[in-house]
């Protein structure tokens, strides 16, 4: 259990450190000599491997982070609970070449089917029931764990600038690649002026 605390204080201070380095790059670029007077930030995307998920007891603190507030998670409900259309991006490691999945067509329509979904996805961990991943699956909420993150703030934005999702997608061409489900996401961004 200190192994896994210790984890979670490493993650919570690199969220800390990420929002001060956005921060500070905001700052030197809107600040620069080198800055346009005539260019506006219309939206700000955070990407990455997160290394924790949302549904994951184990994950309490970071899933309670600050970053949330300042960034838009579009699958997330809150803290614990994600949107039920949000599937989980860790696939098994051990079943990563299983013709099921191995390549980018079986992939789709296997992460199409909840029982492929509930067969080839890693699932949230929790304190309260066993290591076995099958009696997990069933008790748990969520779709998977979901620690690929597409993120965006409307900080900054003029008021009658509006950032919606139009999309969010996941990718299957890097079937048997990676253990990593790639996600895609298609923002539309519009002023109170003009059509979007």
């Amino acid at each position: 259990m200190t192994s896994l605390l210790g984890d979670t204080t490493v993650r919570c201070e690199q969220l800390d450190l990420l929002q001060d380095w956005l921060s500070d790059f905001r700052k030197s670029t809107s600040s620069s000599s080198t800055a346009n007077p005539e260019e506006l930030v219309a939206f700000d995307v955070l990407c990455g491997d997160l290394n924790f998920d949302n549904c994951s007891s184990d994950d309490k603190l970071e899933q309670q982070h600050s970053l949330f507030t300042r960034y838009k998670d579009p699958c997330r409900l809150g803290p614990g609970e994600d949107k039920s259309w949000a599937i989980g991006t860790l696939l098994d490691p051990e079943r990563l070449y299983d013709e099921e999945i191995c390549t980018p067509d079986n992939l789709q329509k296997t992460m199409e089917s909840e029982d492929g979904r509930r067969r080839y996805l890693v699932f949230p961990t929790s304190k309260t029931h066993g290591s076995s991943q099958k009696g997990r699956k069933a008790a748990l909420k969520g779709n998977g764990r979901r620690i690929d993150y597409m993120l965006f703030t409307e900080e900054g934005l003029y008021l009658e600038w509006k950032v919606e999702v139009e999309e969010f997608s996941f990718i299957t061409q890097l079937a048997g690649l990676t253990d990593h489900l790639p996600v895609a996401m298609r923002l539309m961004v519009s002023t109170g002026e003009e059509d979007p």
